[in-house]
């Protein structure tokens, strides 16, 4: 090392080292480039990037908004006994859709929620001797009546709902169902 005038030997405030004073470099901090600190340039500890990130207050308005619709749901009664396992039910004439949901009571008062996977408007099943549902070959045996609808959901019902049971079907005003 070459001889350097007023090159005084000086303490690293870090390490405790001694060094030449060309060898130092003053520590800047968050608040203040020159912290004071005088340190070796090997011990130097700069300051990260991110201690100087600000927070941006945000604005949670919004420019347009509507008040939340509330959830309304239309009930109504079935009219004959849904046995274990079918997924046909007989409902009075309402004004509902392929695919919308219906909610039916069982016995056991758990509601069973489904899809309305065909609609028969002004239609009740068609019954044999025995009290059963008739089929046809291609398809649910149907009569007409002006009281009633039919509709056969999505999935089969895995227990029994007595007729007068509570269906819950959406209501037409009712954006949540559409």
């Amino acid at each position: 090392m070459t001889y350097i005038p007023r090159d005084y030997w000086s303490i690293c405030q870090r390490t405790g080292i001694k060094f030449r004073i060309s060898e130092l470099r003053e520590e800047p901090t968050k608040d203040n480039p020159n912290s004071g600190l005088w340190v070796y340039s090997g011990a130097l500890d700069p300051v990260h990037p991110q201690e100087y990130v600000r927070g941006v207050e945000d604005d949670p308005s919004v420019p347009l908004s509507f008040p939340d619709v509330p959830t309304v749901v239309g009930e109504t009664t079935l009219v004959f006994d849904i046995p274990k396992y079918s997924r046909v039910v007989v409902i009075p004439h309402s004004s509902i859709a392929q695919y919308d949901p219906i909610g039916i009571t069982m016995d056991d008062n758990v509601v069973f929620w489904d899809f309305v996977e065909t609609y028969n408007e002004y239609s009740e099943p068609g019954w044999d001797v025995n009290g059963e549902i008739m089929y046809a070959e291609d398809g649910l045996w149907l009569g007409y009546s002006t009281a009633y609808d039919t509709i056969i959901i999505s999935q089969d019902i895995w227990t029994l709902a007595s007729a007068g049971n509570t269906v819950y079907l959406p209501s037409l005003d009712n954006e949540e169902w559409q």
